[in-house]
């Protein structure tokens, strides 16, 4: 098959890099005081039951339809949890649910369909095998979340962190090189086919050695990824059952993405020992560093970190492909411009410096202005708007306020954290879009006062909308503890004398900044909003009788009616 045989082809390419490059270079050691994990402990059927209620969906393989396992969900929470409690006594997964069905899906409309790579292979498991493993994978990922041989810049399928708490981290740190009046270098690594390259051999020994896992819940985990199978399914043709080798993390389960992150946690000490800057966001790698002092100098250590990056790689079968690697330096212009002749080295491939680099569907430019962000927002946005137009008399106000929030504010919304102290013409030219998607709703003519009839949908305008979404972080952050890169960068006010306040840190200290760059930072910007809000919204603190998810809720609440208040102040 073709996603098979270009599996293998990518191996080949590993092996014969292997064999032509002379790889010399040590690991940084791994920190040995992690607990072991033994086994897993047993289930109770209130744990299944709340599974079932709110995780299981249909799956084309399932024998047993979801809504029937929660129309009878006190039966089978019960059946569930004694299978569970058996397999994880044996260490045993069963092999029924260790078969999936592929369904190849064309990735664009406008990609060839008689060409197997236009297409993205859906693998779909059985819902009760996914209740299992979600089972365990709440009893495996608090152990191996806790151990400090796992990545603390790794933000994929995490709690707490996002793909926004990344690129506020990496726009932050840019920021603040900016106001030390240096620029920086950013490099996108791309990996191929990733999560399909995992060695299992490789995977178990590491859960052994750097995360403790021993005993049956090591022979669980080896039963899990063991003797797997697959087949695929195009319309009413199905094909032969094909066994998986022993290679990749399956595809569409629940425990793929988190073993995945868990054998590439390494990767963070080799980065560090070269003194690079990175991020991580499952297989997506980004690599920074401020260019202060000897550029040259700075760039080689760059070019020995991603030389190193790159053999660990191919030594854990996984390949780095510089080629499709991007770089790009970033700063004020005069900055970017004192160093454009310089160049960047990948895994001894040369990248030119882009114009623009794409991190987790963001567009990145030189000067972090996000006027092609901005731009892609505003054109894919207005496509949708002119869809809506064409179909708006034909729904009632209801559906075309969810089509609106569903197309156009949630791209309007996407990690809008990062437009803190962006441009006002930006600003203006997103509000643009709201406010024509706003009239479209309330179906009023582009004559009339956008911000009554934003008023009227009680939607915040732009502006307000990404302090929001600070705020909101900032809570978060604040409550949890995590993700702790951003955690570090919201220091409480300290004073002489015992506060309450203090103490509960709802006076955060703004850092110096010199120039109106740097005050783009997370770190500047979020403290100083923080701090401009009533003391009795930062006060919002969960108690006895309050959850956190309360707590954040109530915040939430009084947040938006205080914002509300700011931006329609005057508007009849």
């Amino acid at each position: 098959m073709f996603f098979r045989s270009k599996l293998e082809k990518i191996r080949c390419d590993i092996q014969v890099k292997l064999s032509s490059t002379v790889i010399n270079f040590t690991v940084p050691t791994t920190v040995n005081n992690t607990v072991p994990l033994t086994d897993f402990k047993p289930v109770t059927p209130l744990e299944v039951t709340g599974l079932i209620m709110s995780r299981a969906k249909f799956s084309p393989v399932d024998k047993i339809p979801p809504i029937l396992l929660k129309s009878c969900s006190t039966l089978f929470s019960v059946l569930i949890s004694d299978l569970a409690n058996l397999s994880f006594s044996q260490g045993f997964f069963p092999d029924s649910f260790k078969v999936a069905q592929v369904t190849p899906l064309i990735k664009k409309p406008s990609l060839n369909p008689d060409d197997p790579s236009s297409f993205r292979p859906i693998s779909n498991l059985r819902s009760i095998s996914k209740i299992l493993e979600r089972l365990v994978h709440c009893r495996l990922s608090k152990h191996l979340l806790s151990s400090p041989n796992f990545s603390t810049l790794q933000s994929a399928y995490r709690t707490f962190h996002s793909t926004e708490t990344t690129l506020a981290k990496i726009t932050n740190d840019i920021f603040r090189t900016v106001d030390s009046g240096s620029p920086s270098v950013l490099v996108a690594l791309d990996l191929s086919s990733a999560f399909d390259c995992v060695s299992h051999e490789k995977l178990l020994h590491r859960l052994t050695d750097d995360f403790g896992v021993c005993n049956v819940a090591h022979a669980w985990l080896t039963s899990y990824l063991s003797g797997r199978t697959y087949f695929v399914k195009v319309e009413s043709g199905i094909s032969d059952t094909v066994f998986v080798n022993s290679t990749g993390v399956p595809q569409g389960s629940v425990l793929g993405p988190l073993l995945f992150t868990t054998y590439i946690s390494p990767i963070q000490r080799v980065i560090e020992s070269f003194g690079i800057n990175h991020v991580a966001y499952a297989d997506d790698l980004t690599l920074y560093v401020n260019l202060q002092g000897d550029v040259k100098s700075i760039l080689l250590s760059v070019s020995n970190c991603t030389n190193a990056v790159s053999n660990w790689f191919m030594l854990n079968d996984l390949l780095l492909n510089p080629s499709k690697s991007e770089a790009m330096f970033l700063g004020t212009r005069q900055q970017v411009k004192s160093i454009s002749s310089e160049q960047v080295t990948v895994a001894e491939a040369i990248v030119q410096p882009a114009s623009h680099v794409k991190l987790l569907g963001v567009t990145f430019d030189p000067t972090l202005s996000f006027n092609d962000h901005v731009a892609d927002v505003c054109k894919s946005s207005f496509y949708h708007v002119k869809a809506l137009k064409h179909i708006r008399k034909c729904i009632d106000f209801s559906t075309a306020n969810t089509i609106a929030c569903s197309f156009t504010a949630s791209r309007l919304d996407y990690c809008n954290c990062v437009y803190a102290g962006m441009s006002e013409y930006n600003i203006k030219r997103l509000q643009r879009v709201q406010n024509s998607v706003a009239r479209i709703v309330k179906m009023k003519h582009n004559r009339v006062n956008a911000l009554e009839t934003l008023k009227e949908l009680h939607w915040l305008p732009i502006a307000y909308r990404i302090d929001y979404k600070i705020s909101v972080m900032t809570h978060k952050i604040l409550s949890s503890g995590q993700p702790l890169y951003l955690r570090s960068l919201l220091q409480p006010v300290s004073s002489a004398r015992s506060l309450r306040s203090s103490s509960n840190g709802l006076t955060l200290t703004v850092p110096f900044c010199k120039t109106a760059t740097a005050a783009r930072a997370f770190s500047h910007y979020a403290p100083r909003l923080w701090n401009s809000l009533p003391v009795s919204i930062r006060n919002c603190v969960s108690n006895e009788s309050e959850t956190d998810d309360g707590s954040l809720q109530k915040f939430k609440r009084l947040l938006k009616t205080y914002l509300f208040t700011l931006a329609f102040d005057g508007v009849v």
